[in-house]
């Protein structure tokens, strides 16, 4: 089965709307794929959640980071990088999924994107994560 680490923004665009992010974050909960993350990466999706434009409260969040919890496999971080000089934050991303020998990291963000891979992890959109899970299933 494929693993998978989706990034906050994905994880924040399907938990706020309706659409693709959704569509794929569905699917790793009906296991469709196995959904990789930290505990950094569940810090961040609190932290962003919090925000006043997303007015959610403390307990929808953490509903919702339990929630993931329950259908991710959290990894523990030993990697450190200095990959993404441009936003380091997103290093976490990376390091997720490197301890988590995952296949795919899902994300918006174009410093991650720009990367394409790291290693053998292949670094893909929304889109491109849904259509190669329908060609797996085909």
């Amino acid at each position: 089965m494929l693993r998978v680490v989706l990034d906050t923004n994905v994880l924040v665009s399907a938990i706020i709307s309706n659409g693709k992010p959704k569509d794929l974050l569905r699917k790793g909960i009906s296991k469709e794929f196995t959904i990789v993350t930290s505990e950094l990466i569940l810090r961040e999706l609190g932290t962003v959640l919090r925000r006043p434009k997303f007015k959610a409260d403390e307990d929808e969040i953490h509903r919702i980071i339990l929630a993931l919890i329950q259908a991710a496999e959290v990894v523990e971080l030993v990697l450190k990088l200095n990959l993404v000089e441009a936003d380091p934050k997103d290093n976490m991303v990376v390091e997720t999924a490197y301890d988590g020998r995952v296949d795919f990291i899902v994300s918006g963000d174009s410093h991650l994107l720009a990367l394409k891979s790291f290693r053998e992890i292949k670094i893909v959109g929304v889109k491109q994560m849904l259509t190669c899970l329908e060609e797996k299933t085909t």
